[in-house]
Parts: C-alpha cells; sequence; structure tokens
C-alpha cells in the first residue's frame, strides 16, 4: 500500500512539475499585447548624428539592458532606441558581444522598463508556432507568424529556420513560442522569393544578460575582426586559381581564398537555397549565383562533374554536383568539421551507420528533410566532415 501511495505522490510531482513548465497557447495578438511593449527599434548614428540604419531589439533587464544582433549597432557611433511607448534614449554603451553568433547587449539609463519573459530555447521542436515581433523599415512592433520549420547547424552554434516573414530592419527582433515566451533572436533573411528565414536561440544570449557595460561602440569599432582560420574543406590553395571557372571575383578584386560569406548565417541561406534547387538549378545559373567565390571545377565522372567552392564561410566549404548531359544540380554537399553530437542536434539521432567505397557514412531518415536523402561523412574519430543532400528515391 505504501509503494502505491508513494507512486500517487511521484506521478502527482510530476504532473505538477510538467503543468509548471508548460505555458497556455496564446494567440499572435496576446502575445503582442502583453510583450510588445519591451520590442524596440534601435537606430545606428553617424558622428553627425544622422540616422546611417536601422534594426530592432527587446529590453531584458528593467534596469534597460537590450538584446539585439551585432550587425545592427556595429560601425554606429551611437545608438537611439525608441520604445513603443514613445520614450527615446541614446547609448554607446555596450554589455557583451558574440561574434560568432552575431549577438550584442547595449544597455540604455531605464528604469522599471518593460521587459520580454525569456524561455528555453533548447526545448524548442520542429513545427512548433512561432511570432516574430521587430521593425522592419522602422514599422514598429510589426507581427509576423509562422512556424519553425528547421534547426540548422552552423560552424559554431545552431540556429532556427522559420517560415515567419521577416524583413530589413527585423535583425535583432524577438522570436516567441506559442506560449509568449522568447526563444531566438531574428537574425537573417534571404531575399530571393523564398520564405527562409534565422533566428539565433535565446539560450546562447542568456549569459551575456547584465547591466553593467563593459565597452563602448568606439571601442567595438577599433577592435580588430576576427582573421580567418582554416577552412574545414582542408587542403593547400596552390593552383586553386587556375580552376576557377567564374572570372567575376577577380573583377570584384577579392582572393581564391577570401570566403563567399563573412557571416555563417548567410553562407547557411545560401546552401539550403542550393538545396532546395537540386533537380531544377541549372550549372549557368549557379555559376551565376556563385559569382562572388572561387567556384572551381574539382571531379569528373562519365555522368557527373563536381564543383567544389571552398570557402562558403570562414569554416566551410560546398560541393555541388551537376549532371553531365543536362548540367543540372543533383547533389549539395556541406563541408564541414561538426562532432556527431552537433550532427544530431541538427538532423536527429535516426540514422544507419554504413561503410561505402572505405568510408564511413550516416544514412537519416527520410523524414528529416523533405524530399532528400541526406547523408553525412565522418572521419575515423567521427568528426563529421561532409553532409550530403540528394533527390529522395
Amino acid at each position: 500500500m505504501k509503494y502505491f501511495l508513494a507512486a500517487i505522490m511521484v506521478a502527482g510531482v510530476i504532473t505538477a512539475t510538467a503543468r509548471a513548465q508548460a505555458q497556455p497557447a496564446k494567440s499572435p495578438g496576446e502575445i503582442a499585447r502583453e510583450q510588445a511593449r519591451a520590442v524596440v527599434v534601435i537606430e545606428q548614428l553617424d558622428e553627425g548624428g544622422r540616422v546611417a540604419g536601422q534594426g530592432s531589439g527587446f529590453i531584458v533587464t528593467p534596469g534597460g539592458a537590450i538584446v539585439t544582433s551585432l550587425h545592427v549597432i556595429r560601425g554606429a557611433t551611437a545608438l537611439r532606441v525608441k520604445l513603443p511607448s514613445g520614450d527615446l534614449y541614446e547609448t554607446a554603451e555596450v554589455v557583451d558581444v558574440d561574434e560568432a553568433k552575431d549577438l550584442a547587449v547595449v544597455k540604455i539609463k531605464g528604469f522599471q522598463l518593460p521587459v520580454v519573459r525569456l524561455g528555453d530555447s533548447d526545448r524548442a521542436e520542429v513545427g512548433e508556432p512561432v511570432v516574430v515581433i521587430s521593425s522592419p523599415e522602422g514599422l514598429t512592433n510589426s507581427l509576423s507568424t509562422g512556424v519553425i520549420s528547421g534547426v540548422r547547424r552552423l560552424e559554431t552554434h545552431r540556429v532556427f529556420q522559420i517560415t515567419a516573414p521577416i524583413g530589413q530592419g527585423s535583425s535583432g527582433g524577438a522570436l516567441f513560442d506559442g506560449g509568449g515566451a522568447v526563444i531566438g533572436i531574428a537574425t537573417y533573411l534571404f531575399k530571393a522569393g523564398q520564405n527562409i528565414n534565422f533566428a539565433v536561440p535565446i539560450n546562447y544570449a542568456r549569459g551575456m544578460i547584465a547591466d553593467q557595460p563593459t565597452r563602448t561602440l568606439a571601442q567595438l569599432r577599433s577592435a580588430p575582426s576576427p582573421s580567418a582560420p582554416a577552412a574545414a574543406a582542408g587542403g593547400g590553395d596552390a593552383q586553386l586559381g587556375d580552376r576557377v571557372v567564374t572570372a567575376a571575383r577577380g573583377r570584384l578584386g577579392r582572393e581564391a581564398h577570401e570566403p563567399m560569406f563573412a557571416r555563417p548565417d548567410e553562407a547557411l541561406t545560401f546552401f539550403y537555397r542550393l538545396v532546395d534547387g537540386i533537380g531544377r538549378y541549372r550549372l549557368d545559373e549557379v555559376t551565376e549565383m556563385t559569382r562572388t567565390a572561387a567556384m572551381a571545377k574539382t571531379g569528373e565522372t562519365a555522368s557527373a562533374e563536381e564543383f567544389t567552392v571552398k570557402y562558403l564561410s570562414f569554416y566551410s566549404g560546398m560541393t555541388l554536383g551537376f549532371g553531365k548531359g543536362d548540367r543540372v544540380l543533383a547533389s549539395a554537399e556541406l563541408l564541414v568539421s561538426w562532432s556527431l553530437a552537433d550532427l544530431e542536434r541538427t538532423f536527429g539521432d535516426k540514422y544507419k551507420r554504413r561503410t561505402v567505397d572505405g568510408r564511413t557514412v550516416l544514412e537519416f531518415n527520410r523524414k528529416v528533410f523533405p524530399g532528400r536523402l541526406v547523408v553525412a561523412g565522418v572521419d575515423a574519430n567521427d568528426t563529421v566532415r561532409s553532409v550530403r543532400f540528394t533527390n529522395a528515391r
């Protein structure tokens, strides 16, 4: 009997904990009414006090700490923060930045300011509804809705791929879950007619939040940019220029070893655009799309041609396969250096380990990326070196 009562008590505790953790679903209107007061417009001011750029942010402490995207504030002499109430604050104080994740926390001198409610982004799941509140083109508290359509792995962190539309000026805006808690920071959109947008999970910013500034915008401007480490594709650059098939890069004054994208989120967005174009894009179209990259022919068989962009970003490259006859894109392979845990956090752990031509590959469940077969290549140390996408048969 006592074991029966103990079991009931344990079940009750578990149920109570689950209820405490779960937040009831709210309508987008309810989320806006409750949380939008803390979503702000951030304007970059130049040395003459003129507006040089604009983005979004959200207040996370009553004293005025604001989370935003680093590229929203970089290069500014000062920032002007506009609250939905109409209050204006000017600041040049920075609490913290994270270069790799494109995150920043700035500080205004506020008191008892409205704040957003932070959620746990580690618990967010693909398919769950989301709401973005931001200020595209300075339009305060614009609201858009969608779902988390994927969790993608960059070189240094994960990002949410979302279908909620965002526009120029939305960077730094708040991504809310269905219960009205912030789970991400809107960071990048892809302007090509496809609804591909990204947000950085809020948990990456939690450790940065504080009310004590540590630097100024002037110090941020004078900090040296990180040097480009070796790309994950490995190998040297000897004679790479001889195999470059796009002349535009030379006309732009860029070198073959320079990355096509400085920011990982831009590189990932571009790569997934190519994945979506498997079976449709022709070689000449892709050549034009990659005209600012060193796209080199690196292989050829009786039925296919292979081209590689070794420096898609600082840490990644990509290899593209085209049918030799029709020259239509047949495969897209992301060249990376991830741990197995990174891969599983991005695509899940439903895969089969196989050996193909002496190489270990992980073949994922076909539901991971609808319409595509996803196969990862790993080395002897279980380091993931590539993730290849082809049409599912």
